[in-house]
């Protein structure tokens, strides 16, 4: 790895995370110490102990397969043609990931994943999806995640239209055990009920039924999907950094990170672009508190690395060559081989296990997300009070200011794929290039279960952009006071309430105003 400057000290952080790896395999929360939080979780080890169960969800996998593969083949005999999953964060990402790198084998169905709330989005999956054959998959460890429950109401009233007594037999969850989805479940006659693991947070929950059960109903081979990280966990055992390759990368992201390298520019390969997505979500909720953090950044100008500044760290995955030139514009970089989709378990280990010894060595709990519960409750606040989006202001106000170590987040509630998410990126692009900057682009509701964490309680080097597209239609919510559009808008507002809250550098601006940025 040509890592520079940073060589001496990823050699100190990697002997640092080798003594670290047998104690993380005895579950010893202790291995996360440090920050204004450690007594809490000093005192109440179930905090992180009971968040370590991804560490041997390969093993427990072996539990479910069988039951996964049934269930799969009923649905394949039962002649569905699409499944419809819903969730948000952990329970969407991967199962996006597997549906755009894998897509169905032959005689199973599509696999459509929906995280928005978006009216336009919601609307556009109603009319879309042929109803008398879709599977509905509501995905949430909670139970109680709104935008999944707004969605459950909203595509189950339609399911009832189209089947009648029989739109049960629809339906198929995923759920901690106990959740009220499981209880709903068990009212309404759905299909079954698939349980997560309560031990493993949503992020990490990616080789969990959360992840499992959709990679089943693809029609994916699950032993052979697991295989690769299996063979990674016992790589990730070993206290030999030339075996342990999640462990070095763990300790190679939180040296760059004590040496101000703290954005993470990610270099994938095409065909798993989507990956960088759950990526960003687990090591962006995982460090970004107590005012540290580690900023993934997956839309980097890569022809502009003579004007990056000093605080970014790169990982490749893919092409030696392209490692190799990034390296001589004189930013640290880590190659890390790729040798198809058929290994994308591996990578999924790897990157659970960097995550756990980055956050050890920072000094933090990557398992809680304290922050993000901060934007539910303002979103709350604006529904039941009846306000608002905030006044717009002029983008300047934040970014006349900005220098080296910031970064901009352009943060759209938009519709995906659309004409103002296309402004979006766009105007990112040209302020990558005017400001010298990282520039994140967010899709909420998405992003407040992902970066929405690292921007409130990570270091205050962000300016936040806020951008919420006009409704042109909207979608009511069964059984809710507000529609679709309504909730959209309170989620934007409550983050921006969050973010000022937090004392962050905020303004909202109008999708015209993409166009002069």
């Amino acid at each position: 790895m040509p890592l520079g400057p940073l060589t001496d000290a990823v050699a100190d952080a990697t002997t640092q995370a080798m003594a670290l790896v047998p104690r993380v395999w005895d579950r010893d929360h202790t291995v996360w110490t440090g920050g204004p939080r450690e007594e809490s979780w000093q005192d109440d080890p179930s905090e992180i102990s009971d968040r370590l169960g991804w560490l041997d969800a390969t093993e427990r996998a072996d539990e479910v397969v069988a039951e996964l593969r049934r269930l799969s083949a009923d649905v394949v005999a039962d002649g569905f043609t699409d499944v419809l999953l819903v969730g948000m964060g952990g329970s969407s990402l991967y199962p996006e990931v597997l549906a755009t790198v894998f897509g169905p084998a032959a005689g199973h169905p599509r696999l459509r994943v929906l995280d928005s709330v978006d009216p336009a989005a919601v609307d556009a999956v109603e009319r879309e999806l042929p109803w008398q054959a879709t599977l509905l998959v509501p995905a949430s460890k909670s139970g109680g995640t709104v935008e999944m429950a707004c969605h459950l109401a909203r595509f189950a009233q339609r399911l009832d239209e189209v089947h009648g007594s029989g739109a049960g037999r629809h339906v198929l969850p995923i759920t901690d055990p106990g959740s009220g989805l499981e209880q709903q479940a068990s009212d309404r006659g759905y299909r079954a009920v698939v349980h997560g693991q309560p031990d493993v947070g949503g992020r990490f929950s990616a080789l969990t039924p959360f992840g499992l059960l959709p990679a089943a109903l693809l029609g994916i081979d699950l032993d052979a999907h697991l295989a690769p990280a299996r063979r990674e966990l016992e790589n990730a055992r070993s206290t030999d950094p030339d075996v342990n390759g999640p462990a070095v990368l763990g300790a190679t992201l939180a040296a760059a990170h004590q040496a101000g390298r703290d954005k993470l520019v990610l270099v994938l390969p095409d065909e798993i672009a989507s990956f960088g997505l759950w990526v960003e979500q687990l090591v962006a909720e995982s460090t970004g508190k107590e005012g540290k953090g580690i900023l993934p950044v997956l839309d980097a100008d890569l022809d502009g690395t003579d004007r990056w500044g000093d605080d970014r760290l790169v990982v490749v995955l893919g092409p030696e060559a392209t490692a190799d030139e990034i390296a001589r514009a004189g930013h640290p970089v880590v190659h890390l081989p790729w040798s198809g989709p058929e290994h994308l378990t591996a990578e999924v280990v790897r990157w659970e296990f960097a995550t756990a010894v980055a956050g050890a060595l920072l000094g933090i709990n990557p398992f809680d997300q304290p922050d993000v519960q901060s934007a539910k409750t303002a979103t709350d606040r604006v529904l039941a009070e009846g306000q608002d989006l905030p006044p717009t202001g002029d983008a300047d106000d934040v970014l006349g200011d900005v220098g080296p170590g910031d970064y901009v987040a352009l943060l759209g509630f938009v519709t995906p794929g659309g004409g103002d998410e296309a402004a979006l990126r766009a105007a990112a692009d040209r302020l990558r290039t005017r400001l010298g900057v990282p520039v994140t682009v967010g899709i909420g509701p998405r992003y407040l279960h992902s970066t929405g964490q690292l921007h409130k309680g990570g270091p205050d080097t962000g300016r936040f952009l806020v951008v919420v597209g006009d409704d042109e239609i909207d979608v009511d919510i069964p059984g809710r006071e507000f529609s679709f559009g309504r909730l959209k808008r309170a989620q934007a507002a409550g983050d921006f309430a969050a973010l000022q809250a937090a004392g962050r550098r905020a303004v909202r601006i109008t999708t015209d105003d993409l166009a002069g940025l």
